[in-house]
């Protein structure tokens, strides 16, 4: 398994001022992780390309790239020259990133909408990412969608069940963001899982306010069932000991945000084959 940290940055971290991303990757490898995010167009400059491919290779970082088009507005033509720009650049990129895996998402459509409707951003997602995932699967880094507060965990089995070679981008907290059961939404997901958000919550529902309150939690000591989740990828995930699983850690506001680090690590090197 490869831990990472795809985020919280809050200020005490340190990271938002200067170069971001190279803070981002130094604190990653300061605290322990192994993996982060990165776009492409990070490596386009050739010094910079170096300084990245140079503190990777250093630290044995693994960074998953991400690929976000507009999947739904876009038309096939230009989506079609898109991707193959991608790829020219994944392929000249990824070996310098050791990029393990590639995930997307599809921006501010949800499954909710009426125009337009679920069927049809399933039809369109299954057009569009049907020969990305085919490219990714070739290239052994796997292409998935991650759940953003978006669609449901079974709307994306369901797709990754007509896109051969799909896999999913497992959010643990976003579930609560469109009304499911984290537990059980995960482990369907399971067994299409590449990697995760890996994020607690603490959560209740305001009846004043029909609104259903999430607010941040330590790894493990919140609502969502982090164990029980990781352990039903543990079992049924196509391949546990490949699977990228990047800390998305929000510290309660009252709480130190590096002590929630150390807490949510406490509870992270608990788990079985979980090692730091």
């Amino acid at each position: 398994m490869l831990w990472g940290y795809a985020g919280v940055f809050p200020g005490a971290f340190n990271i938002w001022k200067g170069d971001q991303l190279m803070n981002k990757l130094r604190f990653a490898a300061e605290h322990g992780f192994k993996s982060t995010g990165i776009g492409l167009g990070e490596m386009k400059d050739p010094a910079r390309r170096d300084l990245i491919a140079k503190f990777v290779a250093e630290h044995d970082l693994q960074l998953s790239v991400g690929l976000h088009l507009k999947w739904l507005d876009a038309d096939f033509d230009t989506l079609r020259r898109q991707t193959e720009e991608f790829f020219k650049d994944l392929e000249a990129y990824a070996p310098l990133l050791r990029a393990p895996i590639v995930t997307t998402g599809v921006g501010a459509y949800h499954r909710f909408m009426r125009k337009p409707s679920l069927s049809e951003q399933m039809d369109r997602l299954t057009e569009a990412f049907t020969p990305i995932a085919r490219a990714c699967h070739q290239m052994g880094r796997p292409f998935g969608i991650e759940n953003h507060g978006d669609y449901y965990c079974a709307d994306l089995v369901e797709l990754c069940k007509r896109v051969p070679h799909l896999g999913i981008f497992l959010d643990t907290g976003n579930t609560y963001l469109v009304g499911e059961q984290s537990i059980p939404a995960c482990k369907l997901a399971a067994p299409y899982t590449i990697g995760t958000h890996f994020k607690d919550h603490y959560v209740h529902p305001d009846p004043a306010t029909l609104t259903f309150v999430i607010k941040g939690a330590p790894l493990g000591e919140g609502d969502v069932g982090l164990r029980e989740i990781y352990m039903a990828l543990l079992e049924q995930a196509p391949h546990p000991k490949k699977l990228v699983l990047q800390w998305e850690m929000v510290p309660p506001k009252e709480m130190d945000p590096f002590e929630c680090l150390e807490r949510s690590w406490a509870f992270v090197r608990s788990l079985p084959e979980a090692t730091r």
